[in-house]
């Protein structure tokens, strides 16, 4: 009977790990917004085990590109953070990863407010704004940093300030 209770626990705590993990998708962006050389969220500097993130991706763009909005809070009440609008393709067998914009936010109950506009104009950060919206209702994942350093093969990082 012990045998079954041990067994029937460890079930739950394997499915309970593997519903927390993160998508793919959003594991490979935020490994872009680690490593890219542009330090979008510089290892280094953030001294954290672990990030905090939400993801909404969007298909409807007037081209047909895939879009994925990544937020990466940088408090526990997850209520202030970056977001980021990275534009998602394959190419060649690879995993493409262009992150487009980014704005630091903080979320109240007036509203999403931006420190600083996000490039873009009022077009950009009405999208960002239901991005985040959205995405602060929904579930958000913890990954760890060591797994989000590693290098990958399949993953490549581009960003709108390679062409600056």
């Amino acid at each position: 009977m012990n045998r079954w209770v041990v067994l029937l626990l460890l079930l739950t705590s394997v499915s309970a790990a593997a519903q927390n993990m993160a998508p793919s998708m959003l594991h490979e962006a935020a490994h872009c917004l680690v490593t890219d050389k542009h330090t979008w969220l510089d290892a280094q500097t953030l001294k954290a085990p672990e990030l905090n993130l939400g993801y909404h991706p969007d298909t409807k763009t007037a081209f047909g590109d895939k879009y994925l909005y990544v937020v990466v809070y940088t408090n526990a009440a997850r209520n202030q953070g970056k977001i980021f609008d990275i534009r998602f393709k394959q190419q060649n067998h690879r995993h493409v990863y262009g992150i487009e914009n980014s704005a630091t936010f903080v979320s109240s109950s007036k509203g999403v407010e931006f420190p600083e506009p996000p490039q873009g104009g009022t077009w950009a950060e009405t999208a960002l704004v239901t991005a985040i919206e959205q995405i602060e209702h929904h579930k958000w994942f913890t990954v760890e940093m060591k797994y989000l350093v590693k290098p990958s093969d399949h993953i490549q990082c581009e960003s709108y300030a390679d062409s600056k």
